[in-house]
């Protein structure tokens, strides 16, 4: 069979699995699979393919079949131009997500300056290496309650030659910190335990329940870390954190409860993601 045809009937089993992304993930898997790039692919597409390569692909596509998500099977995501190792216990990084980084760099006035950093439940790191990437002097920490997470973010970190300026420590929340920084960032676990059910298969199947899960509500994760930023004597001068698109009014409101948004000059925007649904709670104390 020749790599066209392969790749043809790659895309019509996932279709037929129900798989929107069908053909383009059949053709990354076989890039992926026999390491050819896409103008490999476009330049070779009338090959014959071999015994081992057909099998390499088949393998590949019963897995895909099976829900498991493309990024678990290449073990890498691409977010912010930047490619970031995805393992079982990392939530793989979602573009809405960039939402976050974008509305944090528009609020920096100086790009250069030496800032502090912290991102609470990092997981790969996406949202914290992103931005330090961008902001050639700032230090950033990240803190996620999986040793398992916190190893590939340290390894992402190292990868994109950033880890002389990361340091990422195991706590629940906010509990490592204190206050100090300049920079907050956070997309912590909100979906509440009935959600679970309406999940599609390819993230309740594979990516970590308790990255995914806050609790009965949903917002338990927020109550847990706004609670401690109010108890902290120096505020950080930019917060963010990401929320499911049905929460921008239960979020904003627990954050005005805890004192965070509305008053003391803080001020208070809601940023909508790529699909225009309402994604991330940015608050503002003072410029920076």
């Amino acid at each position: 069979m020749r790599l066209d045809q392969k790749i043809a009937e790659m895309a019509r089993r996932l279709a037929d699995e129900g798989i929107e992304t069908a053909r383009l993930d059949a053709r990354l898997l076989t890039s992926h699979a026999l390491s050819l790039s896409e103008t490999d692919i476009i330049l070779q597409f009338d090959r014959p393919l071999s015994a081992d390569e057909a099998s390499r692909l088949d393998a590949l596509i019963a897995r895909r079949a099976e829900r498991e998500p493309i990024a678990h099977i290449l073990g890498y995501r691409e977010f912010w131009g930047l490619d970031f190792k995805v393992t079982k216990d990392t939530l793989v990084p979602r573009p809405d997500s960039e939402t976050l980084v974008a509305g944090v760099l528009d609020r920096i006035a100086d790009k250069k300056a030496g800032l502090t950093l912290v991102d609470i439940g990092t997981g790969t790191g996406c949202l914290l290496l992103s931005l330090l990437s961008e902001l050639p002097h700032a230090v950033g920490i990240g803190s996620d309650i999986s040793p398992s997470a916190l190893a590939v973010a340290r390894e992402n970190a190292q990868r994109l030659g950033l880890s002389g300026r990361t340091a990422f420590v195991e706590a629940s929340y906010a509990d490592a910190f204190a206050g100090g920084m300049d920079i907050l960032i956070s997309n912590p676990p909100y979906l509440a335990d009935a959600e679970m059910a309406d999940i599609e298969r390819d993230v309740a199947d594979y990516d970590p329940r308790g990255a995914l899960v806050s609790g009965v509500t949903g917002l338990e994760a927020y109550e847990a870390i706004f609670a401690a930023i109010a108890s902290w004597q120096q505020k950080p001068s930019l917060m963010a954190f990401e929320f499911g698109y049905r929460q921008a009014s239960a979020v904003k409101s627990l954050a005005q409860a805890y004192g965070l948004a509305g008053k003391n000059g803080t001020h208070c925007h809601i940023l909508q993601d790529l699909g225009g649904q309402n994604r991330i709670l940015l608050l503002e104390t003072r410029p920076i």
